[in-house]
């Protein structure tokens, strides 16, 4: 995975919070106890009683009617499916102009608003109520910020997102999703799809996609830095990703909006940045690039030409085939 690719999962941090789903204990549940057997203490607050069936009953924490809008994973374990929170910030996200940022954004609100019109049709041929978003460039480029900005906007309409990592998960998961929350609002990530077809059945994810679960309410957003790698059937089947976006580099405008957001006014005068020259000089420069010329002329004290030049030696392909062995150690 590409370090830009990363920029979601910074955020997504694994001191998580937890949202507990179970999934329905079977009917056959026993009910004989022995209690010759030592049961140890309980951790934490527990203050009511569950029952999946009326004869067992098992005790539990608080409780939620609903999902609070927010970022899920879905785990599985012991014979449970659970919805974990992760933390999610969309502090200092910008809304970049006259970019294909605005495009998905305007699109998705379309779809939200247009629920009547895909269900209840008078010819009786009612559409699957889902979408989905194929977000495609090179790596840096924005793809990770464009997300967050789906992910805050699915926030603010009392949604979720679900970041996608197991098919079978997110099944089991949105099929108890679904039984207490029929239409809640969802946004589901796919970063790294081509990852994401290799490390799982290719074949479920894919029919996923294609509504064989019958999921609505729900918009897929995937990316990739290397769509070749997906072939034919994710790139020109609309019923599995029904747009697709390139996410080229930043505008001379969007390199200027960026780097304004990184130095403060102190720090332009402190550090004598040429705000006009910094932008002249960063064509074909991802996010990733430019928060690096940041990082290394402001917060480090490089040379600004150094600095430039460095971060252009680093798009040059790199074969170890070219290097020059050497050796290296006590050794030599």
């Amino acid at each position: 995975m590409d370090n830009d690719d990363k920029e979601l999962n910074e955020l997504l941090s694994k001191n998580s919070l937890t949202t507990i789903v179970g999934r329905p204990v079977s009917n056959n549940l026993s009910n004989k106890c022995n209690n010759d057997i030592p049961i140890d203490k309980p951790e934490g607050n527990l203050t009511q009683w569950t029952t999946p069936d009326n004869i067992n009953y098992f005790a539990s924490g608080e409780s939620c009617s609903t999902l609070n809008p927010g970022v899920y994973n879905i785990c599985s374990g012991n014979g449970q499916i659970w919805f974990e929170k992760l933390k999610f910030s969309s502090k200092n996200l910008i809304k970049f102009k006259g970019t294909v940022f605005e495009d998905v954004l305007q699109e998705i609100d379309k779809f939200w608003t247009r629920r009547h019109l895909f269900k209840n049709r008078e010819n009786g041929f009612n559409i699957a109520f889902k979408r989905g978003f194929l977000f495609y460039g090179p790596p840096g480029s924005g793809k990770s910020v464009l997300l967050k900005l789906v992910i805050q906007d699915v926030i603010d309409r009392d949604g979720i997102c679900i970041v996608f990592n197991s098919a079978n998960n997110f099944i089991e998961g949105m099929k108890l999703l679904r039984m207490v929350q029929p239409t809640t609002k969802v946004v589901v990530i796919m970063e790294d799809f081509d990852e994401i077809l290799d490390k799982n059945n290719g074949s479920e994810v894919l029919n996923v996609l294609d509504g064989v679960n019958s999921f609505e309410d729900i918009v897929f957003l995937a990316t990739t830095n290397y769509p070749e790698r997906l072939g034919a059937r994710v790139i020109n089947r609309p019923s599995r990703f029904d747009k697709r976006y390139k996410i080229g580099f930043p505008t001379e405008e969007n390199r200027r909006i960026y780097l304004q957001s990184l130095i403060s006014e102190k720090e332009m005068e402190e550090f004598k940045v040429d705000l006009n020259r910094w932008v002249e000089d960063t064509k074909d420069f991802s996010f990733a690039h430019l928060k690096e010329l940041f990082t290394a002329v402001v917060l480090l004290d490089n040379k600004y030409e150094i600095a430039v030049e460095k971060i252009k030696s680093m798009r040059e392909k790199v074969s170890s085939e070219k290097d020059e062995l050497r050796d290296f150690g006590f050794n030599k």
